[in-house]
This record gives C-alpha cells, sequence and structure tokens, in this order.
C-alpha cells in the first residue's frame, strides 16, 4: 500500500508541472525535454508504490488459486488410489476364491496350489476353534504317499498306481488318516499351552543329534529322509517338536500329585490284598493297567538292564515266592513277586502296574470332549 509520504510526493509534483515554462521560448526547448525526462521518471517513482498492492493482490490471487486447485488434484490422486486398491483386493479375493475351489472341490496337490496353500491359510478343520491349514494337510498326505512308494521299492514291490480302484482306496485311507493326526496335534498343543507345557530349541536339537548318531550321521539321515518322505532339516525338526511336546505333555499330566497319590494308595491296597493270601496272577487280570494283564503279568526272565533300575533293584532284594510293597518308575506304581532266580543272575518275576495317569485314556476323553469341524472331504 502507499504510504503516506508517497502521496506527500505526489501533491508536490503537480505545482512543479504548472510552473513550466511556455514553449514560445525555443531556449529553454532543450533544457525543458530532459527536465520532462527527469519528472516521468520521478513520476514513475513515486507512482510505483501505488502499483505494489496490484502486485500483492495478484500474488495472493494465485495462491488462493493454487489452495482451491490443490484438494481437487489430491482427491483426484486418493480417487485412484482408492480405485488401485479396490482392484487389487477383488484380484485377490478372485486368486484366492479360484484356489478355493481347487482346494476344497478338487483337492488339488499341484505345485501353484502348493504356493498359494503356503501363504493363504485354507482350513481343512477346526478343533476347538484352533484351525489346522490345508498345508499342514498337504504336507502329511504327501509324506505318506512318498513312503508308500518308497517301502513298495525297497521291498521289490510293483509301485503303488493311486490311480487304480486300489490306489485310491488307499489314497482315502492316507488321507484320513493325515486328517486324524492332525487334529490329534491340534489338541495336544492346546493341552499343552493349558498346562504351560514347552519344548525347548535345546531339547529339539539334542533329540535332532541323537537321530544322527543312530542313523549314521546327518548327511546320511537327512539323505534317506529326503528320500522316503521328501523331508528337509527344517520339516524334520517341526517332527521332533511335535513328538517331543507329546511326550512332556504325558509326563505332565501323569506326574500329577493328586493322581500320583490316587494311584499310590490304589497299590497299596494291592499289595494288602496280595498279603493277603490272593493269587498274584488273578490279582494282575483283575488290576493291573499293563498290556500283559492277561497273562496274569508274568515277565518271564530278564537280565540286569531289561528293566527300569528301580525294578530291577526290586527284583534283586527279593526272594522267591515274596511280594515287594509298590515302587515307583516312569509309569506309575509297580508291585512284583519273584518266581525264580538262577546262578547267572537271571530273574523270572510278575507285576502289576498301578498307572498314576493312563495318557491313552486321558487323551481319547479329551477328544471325545473336543468340538471339531471338517472342511474337506475325503
Amino acid at each position: 500500500m502507499p504510504s503516506k509520504d508517497d502521496k506527500v510526493v505526489e501533491d508536490e509534483s503537480k505545482p512543479v508541472k504548472a510552473a513550466k515554462e511556455p514553449k514560445a521560448e525555443p531556449k529553454h526547448a532543450a533544457a525543458d525535454k530532459p527536465e520532462k525526462a527527469d519528472e516521468s521518471k520521478k513520476d514513475e517513482k513515486d507512482k510505483a508504490p501505488d502499483s505494489m498492492p496490484d502486485v500483492k493482490v495478484s500474488a495472493k490471487a494465485g495462491a488462493d488459486a493454487a489452495d482451491k486447485a490443490t484438494p481437487g488434484k489430491v482427491r483426484d490422486v486418493r480417487g485412484i488410489a482408492v480405485k488401485a486398491v479396490a482392484i487389487a483386493v477383488a484380484l485377490v479375493a478372485v486368486i484366492v476364491g479360484v484356489f478355493g475351489v481347487l482346494v476344497y472341490g478338487y483337492h488339488s496337490e499341484n505345485p501353484a496350489v502348493k504356493m498359494v496353500a503356503s501363504i493363504v491359510p485354507y482350513p481343512v478343520e477346526r478343533v476347538n476353534g484352533h484351525f489346522v491349514t490345508y498345508k499342514a494337510y498337504l504336507f502329511e498326505v504327501n509324506a505318506n504317499e512318498r513312503a508308500y512308494q518308497n517301502n513298495a521299492k525297497l521291498n521289490n514291490q510293483p509301485a503303488v498306481d493311486f490311480n487304480s480302484a486300489d490306489g485310491k482306496k488307499l489314497v482315502v485311507q492316507i488321507k484320513q488318516h493325515a486328517l486324524d493326526k492332525l487334529a490329534g496335534d491340534s489338541l495336544v498343543a492346546q493341552l499343552a499351552a493349558s498346562k504351560k507345557v514347552k519344548v525347548t530349541d535345546k531339547e529339539v536339537n539334542d533329540l535332532v543329534n541323537e537321530l544322527y548318531t543312530r542313523y549314521g550321521g546327518k548327511d546320511t539321515l537327512l539323505k534317506t529322509l529326503k528320500q522316503i518322505y521328501g523331508w528337509d532339516l527344517n520339516d524334520l525338526k517341526g517332527v521332533v517338536y511335535k513328538q517331543l511336546l507329546a511326550k512332556n505333555l504325558e509326563d505332565k499330566v501323569t506326574s500329577d500329585p493328586a493322581v500320583d497319590a490316587a494311584a499310590k494308595v490304589k497299590a497299596q491296597a494291592v499289595v494288602k490284598q496280595l498279603k493277603d493270601g490272593g493269587d498274584f496272577a488273578e490279582v494282575a487280570k483283575k488290576n493291573s493297567q499293563a498290556s500283559d494283564a492277561s497273562s496274569g503279568g508274568d515277565l518271564g526272565f530278564f537280565t540286569k538292564g531289561q528293566l527300569p533300575d528301580e525294578l530291577q533293584k526290586a527284583a534283586e532284594a527279593l526272594q522267591p515266592g515274596q511280594v515287594s510293597d509298590p515302587v515307583k518308575d516312569q509309569y506309575g506304581y509297580e508291585i512284583l513277586k519273584v518266581v525264580e532266580k538262577k546262578d547267572d543272575g537271571s530273574i523270572h518275576a510278575l507285576h502289576i502296574l498301578i498307572k498314576t495317569v493312563d495318557f491313552t485314556e486321558y487323551f481319547q476323553a479329551e477328544q471325545k470332549k473336543a468340538k471339531t469341524n471338517k472342511y474337506l472331504k475325503v
């Protein structure tokens, strides 16, 4: 905006112009032109401030116009981005849908389906709200199919034709076994979590190293597993982890103090019954939870190292005809009766086992309680 001083200068310039000499005097004409030029420059200089507000207004107007135009451009960019995302989501949905049809409708096992299934967790069943994926299912099915093929080759038998009538029946059995096993694995994991049972990396690595030693070294074992099941080291560790988790869960369940106390009371009652004249074989048939209960718990002859240390020591301390008190071992409480001892150190004995917990019965009860939904028909 023009200042107050600018206006003053502008007012003072008007009398100067009025006082110019008439053009009739040519002697001043040459001098008058430079003066007009100077005054013209002065006028332009004096009037310059008057033109500044117009420039500022124009700049502001441009900025306002740019501001008004910017939201429109942003909206256009956002619109394009939204459309791109919508197209991408729709494309993914189509891909997932197409491969879903291949999974659930055709049980496809081609490489493309395996690749997508490794990313998209297509569920094949649900156990107590926990999903089992198609990827895990394919792992089990492929391993078992390869094992059947390899077994036939090792035994010089014809290759298994999974497209034949018998082969198709076998495939159904393999797939059903896979679903049942995976449901069991899921339940084990759930029970282990509820009882705070874990498996450490050290436990996994120790057992893997033990397998290396048992089966001819790392390279030999991995080569064999690759040939039979198609497994690599990570697959082996995954299988070992599941086995250890099941074992640790069993140890946890069977070592419950309350259950242990109940088993001990029952074992003591059995000992009293025997010492009161009960026939050992008959009492074993009625009370023992060992697999040889039907034969009266007959262990036959055994030598040192064939039985757990606790039972070996108890048997060595008994004379033929004597019955032991309950002996605690990894399975529960054992009751022994020595039948005969030989000079070579071998001992013939009978036994009765009272388990702290029959883990098989415990797990079967949990399976009956579990709510399982299957999404894949075999």
